[in-house]
């Protein structure tokens, strides 16, 4: 293991969170509240980054292999959860394992809560819980590979470790750019969200929560009620920025810099657009036939906004969907797995690796029926390697697996079987709300504290997509000579 490596990512990151907690420690004192939890937490993290700070160009160095920028990656998810927690255990306002899993549910965006009132805490410690949600989103190591050039091959292998997914699109030749050009987007499309939000009727500080929550699609709210606390164009304005928060940002890149439009013929984007319409149907279908909606309007939003809300793996809500039939519930769960497109901030096995799914199927079907016929599985005209669709396989056997051991884990906690189930895939899928217990208008404060302590890991395994967590159990990954691709 890199020791040095490891301890300068605990600088980085504690440089990083300290600069974060500002605007919270900010608004506190502009509104005059108590200063000493985040005034504390800047202590903390200031004095863990001056004592492991290096010095400028060497960082991480050239030498950092594959397992180093593994290692680093879990370790930095570690340490900034632990961190993250401090503003929370500080205040007074959470115990411990309360404030580690709320600070877990930030950084991974999967917008699970302890709290049954989310309003009664400080409004600087609520700018906190969604500042924590937009670092999140889009990885605060990434950030680092962003404004940190001299990362040099670490950066190459932290970004893949961070956002593992099922496309390997580069954007720029140095992995210093393409980080920028990532978080360019990204911040681009949170201006666009607080101004919208703002001119739909929101303040401009819940403005700038929703924003950093819709973007990130992580679903915290700083309203008890969610999105049920505004009126109707607030939550269509939440509908357009959830959907794109959903679209890969390579897609972005490829319209916006180098204009090329051809990429909105995008298989997975056309499947995205599919799944949501045919979600929405149902469930405006079920809202129009409920006493929720009065008109068809708000059968149409409380429908769309649900579906949306879902796929992206948001976790916002408008209506309490846990009252309808529990055939569009779990409608609701099945389009929350899948997940919206890949290089995007949203949660699920992505929808491309769905149409992967469904091709290999009808694909070993079709080798029955023609016994010797080779089918290509395509994606967009291209051929999938057999290592990339062994990977896709593997994922959903490893998800299935963890789902199976996490529920049973729960269900022994004296959890009954339809909340330690959906807390496990809620978890997991970073979706944030399930059913039963753990439903869209409840919170996670019922499961005991074992169970917690559980789905935080949950939350992390679920964000790095298993494999950058699983890998550190196999005993060849530990050896001086593993390879790692």
């Amino acid at each position: 293991m890199n020791l040095q490596l490891n301890l300068r990512i605990i600088a980085v990151i504690s440089a990083m969170l300290g600069l974060f907690q500002l605007p919270g420690l900010a608004l506190a004192w502009h509104l005059g509240e108590r200063l000493a939890p985040s005034a504390w937490t800047l202590v903390i993290t200031f004095t863990l980054a001056l004592l492991y700070m290096p010095s400028r160009g060497q960082l991480f160095g050239g030498g950092v292999n594959a397992r180093d920028g593994v290692v680093a990656v879990i370790l930095g998810w570690i340490v900034m959860i632990l961190l993250g927690s401090l503003p929370y255990y500080l205040s007074g306002t959470m115990r411990g394992v309360d404030a580690m899993f709320e600070s877990a549910s930030g950084f991974t965006t999967t917008g699970s809560t302890v709290l049954a009132d989310v309003e009664a805490l400080p409004q600087g410690l609520l700018l906190w819980r969604s500042i924590s949600q937009w670092i999140g989103g889009m990885g605060i190591l990434l950030l680092a590979v962003a404004i940190l050039p001299y990362l040099g091959v670490g950066g190459a292998q932290i970004m893949k470790a961070e956002m593992p997914g099922f496309r390997k699109d580069k954007l720029a030749p140095r992995i210093a750019d393409s980080a920028r050009i990532l978080w360019a987007i990204y911040v681009g499309l949170t201006v666009a969200c607080v101004l919208a939000y703002h001119l739909a009727g929101m303040s401009s500080l819940d403005a700038l929560h929703h924003a950093f929550t819709t973007i990130s699609i992580g679903g915290f709210s700083p309203k008890n009620a969610s999105m049920g606390a505004y009126g109707p164009a607030v939550q269509w304005c939440a509908i357009v920025f959830m959907i794109l928060a959903g679209i890969n940002y390579v897609l972005y890149f490829q319209l916006i810099f180098l204009g090329e439009w051809h990429s909105l013929r995008d298989e997975e984007l056309k499947w995205y657009g599919i799944i949501m319409l045919v979600g929405s149907l149902f469930c405006t279908l079920e809202a129009f036939a409920s006493t929720a909606a009065k008109n068809l309007h708000d059968a149409l939003l409380h429908g769309l906004f649900q579906a949306v809300s879902l796929v992206t793996n948001t976790g916002f809500a408008n209506v309490d969907w846990e009252t309808w039939p529990l055939y569009v519930q779990i409608i609701l769960l099945t389009i929350a797995i899948t997940g919206a497109m890949s290089g995007s901030t949203t949660g699920g096995i992505k929808i491309v690796r769905a149409i992967v799914l469904f091709k290999v199927l009808f694909a070993v079907i079709n080798r029955m029926l023609t016994q010797e016929r080779v089918i290509a599985i395509k994606i967009n005209g291209k051929r999938i390697p057999a290592e990339l669709l062994d990977s896709v396989m593997a994922l959903g056997f490893a998800m299935t697996l963890t789902v199976a051991a996490a529920t049973i884990i729960l269900t022994s906690l004296n959890l009954d079987l339809a909340t330690a189930f959906s807390a496990t895939l809620a978890t997991l899928i970073n979706v944030g709300p399930g059913i039963g217990l753990v439903g869209p208008m409840e919170n996670f404060g019922a499961i005991p504290d074992p169970g917690k302590w559980l789905l935080i890991v949950l939350m992390v395994t679920g964000r790095l997509e298993v494999f950058t967590v699983f890998i550190l159990f196999v005993p060849h990954f530990w050896k001086p000579d593993a390879i790692l691709k």
